[in-house]
């Protein structure tokens, strides 16, 4: 299990690589007397001096294993053992906290400074060694009382328990490393997490994630729904405080109205080799909704052939310089397979978001629009993207179906950089990054109909100006395959304008031809949760069905 500890001054926040376990300690901790000793330490101080010694021993313990940490983050090919050593360590460094605090009592920072106690309280935090939190809760949760530590302390460990409980946490704490990729667990509930988290010292989650995008060049995604539990039985035993105990109650006000049960899917049919497909005749009795894993009974089905609003969203970035003839002529061919009835907007961006073109069916007027393109600078595309859904898909007539064509390197600004090289000065380092998080973004598209086409502009060996590493590609690759996949569109790659051949008329002839499907979830809640849909055909393994990943039951 990878572990990687994102250090800010508010908190030290875990992220996970792996499912948390639910390891119970073979070495107790402290038993009820004894924390009910170190208890009173906190409440009735008494007379101490420092201890340089002790103070050495907890910043090199918390040293060590944010080495390892990173060493794991950072070489994924030896993260497993590297993060099996990790854990080891601090299992041990938990059990030698335990045998300091019966020692000595609380910790103050009179003993070992403010650094040593922020060490302790990292190398609790940072374990699976859940039966020992618990044993430790107590004795955090007095020294927050008492204004020793701050509550931010406690979310962590509270997000951890609520995880190995019930898949979801409170206050988004938590999240999980894989492949690079940092996966938000899913929430009790996103629309108080704020509020939350305030009432817990902590800042807001997306100038959180903002942090762990800038500094660690990672894309962070929501997981919706929370992962399989192991165990249906807590160990915990402070899973019997509730939320209003803790301070965590909802506002009435923030119940929606729901005024209609019908899921509504526009679903995209494709072959072995995810081409579309014409003229297969498919009727209602072929396709199987899931919902969540349940069939769903569907109660309206129809093929429509209707005209759609495409917008191009082009990146002309830095990076991108030397793919601008491509650019522009991949704009001129979507404009020319354009039918009658459609229509087509342009947005280009760089740090600078413009609109070139409203949403128009006159050709002529958006070839002169894309003749006209130039600009140059750093690369706010996630900005973009959520400028698109603002400023024109959500005026789109309703009626009308959509599609977003980002071509892009997918390189942000926030994956290029992070705040100790914003600090250094340079023109892309200071260039500011997207104001929202991937995170949010991938909420946005999650959220609406419009059917997201990205094509990959590689520019990763042909542009020496970049600052963008490696990772930083990879990362941007990943993101555009997750903004696709979600929303029921396509992830295309091209390093040159032959590598776009078929692609133009893949998509149209993909936007021209949709199965409509509408059901009435058999889930009767509606409770904001997250529902997973899933879309087969009957006896036809052949092909694939494309639809958006799900939807909010709001």
């Amino acid at each position: 299990m990878i572990r990687f500890v994102a250090k800010f001054s508010f908190l030290s926040v875990i992220l996970l690589a792996s499912w948390p376990s639910n390891a119970i300690a073979q070495n107790a901790c402290l038993t009820e007397n004894e924390a009910a000793q170190i208890i009173r330490t906190i409440r009735n101080p008494y007379k101490v001096k420092k201890d340089k010694r002790l103070k050495r021993e907890l910043l090199s313990m918390q040293e060590k294993r944010e080495s390892l940490n990173r060493e794991a983050f950072e070489d994924t090919k030896n993260a497993e053992l590297i993060a099996a050593r990790s854990n080891r360590e601090n299992k041990n460094n938990l059990i030698r906290v335990c045998g300091i605090l019966k020692e000595t009592g609380w910790l103050r920072k009179e003993i070992v400074g403010d650094d040593g106690v922020e060490a302790m309280l990292f190398i609790i935090r940072n374990s699976d060694e859940l039966e020992i939190q618990d044993q430790l809760f107590p004795v955090l949760a007095e020294a927050a009382k008492a204004g020793l530590i701050s509550k931010a302390n406690l979310a962590a460990l509270l997000d951890k328990k609520r995880i190995a409980e019930r898949g979801k946490q409170i206050f988004g704490t938590q999240i999980k490393i894989r492949d690079e990729i940092g996966y938000l667990y899913a929430l009790e509930n996103k629309a108080n997490v704020d509020r939350w988290r305030k009432s817990y010292d902590l800042p807001p989650l997306a100038e959180f994630i903002k942090l762990i995008e800038m500094d660690y060049r990672t894309i962070v995604v929501s997981m919706p729904l929370p992962p399989q539990l192991t165990s249906k039985k807590s160990v915990l035993p402070i899973s019997k405080t509730n939320d209003a105990d803790l301070g965590l109650t909802e506002n009435d006000d923030e119940i929606l109205n729901i005024e209609s049960g019908l899921v509504n899917l526009n679903l995209r049919v494709l072959n072995k080799d995810l081409l579309g497909t014409r003229g297969l005749d498919l009727k209602k009795e072929d396709f199987f909704v899931y919902e969540n894993g349940e069939l769903q009974d569907i109660a309206f089905f129809s093929t429509t052939d209707t005209p759609f609003d495409l917008v191009l969203l082009l990146d002309l970035s830095g990076s991108t310089r030397e793919k601008q003839y491509l650019i522009a002529e991949s704009a001129a061919r979507f404009i020319q397979l354009a039918r009658p009835g459609d229509r087509i907007a342009i947005v280009a961006f760089t740090d600078r978001i413009s609109i070139v073109s409203e949403f128009s069916s006159d050709k002529q007027k958006l070839y002169e629009k894309v003749r006209k393109i130039d600009d140059y600078g750093t690369s706010r595309v996630w900005d973009a993207l959520e400028f698109t859904y603002e400023k024109l898909l959500s005026k789109q007539d309703p009626d009308r179906r959509s599609a977003v064509v980002f071509m892009t390197d997918g390189v942000d600004n926030s994956l290029m950089q992070n705040r100790a090289r914003q600090r250094a000065g340079s023109y892309f380092y200071s260039s500011r990054p997207s104001e929202i998080t991937f995170t949010d973004l991938l909420e946005t598209v999650r959220k609406n109909e419009t059917t997201l086409f990205s094509i990959y502009l590689d520019t990763e060996n042909g542009y020496s100006g970049t600052y963008a590493s490696p990772k930083s590609y990879r990362q941007a690759r990943r993101g555009l395959e997750f903004l696709a996949e979600e929303s029921g569109g396509q992830f295309y790659r091209a390093a040159q304008l032959e590598d776009l051949n078929g692609i133009y008329e893949r998509i149209i002839n993909d936007l021209s031809e949709v199965y409509s499907v509408g059901y009435e979830s058999r889930n009767e809640d509606r409770d904001g949760s997250w529902r997973a849909v899933n879309v087969k055909i009957k006896g036809r393994a052949d092909l694939t069905v494309k639809s958006k990943s799900g939807y909010y039951a709001k």
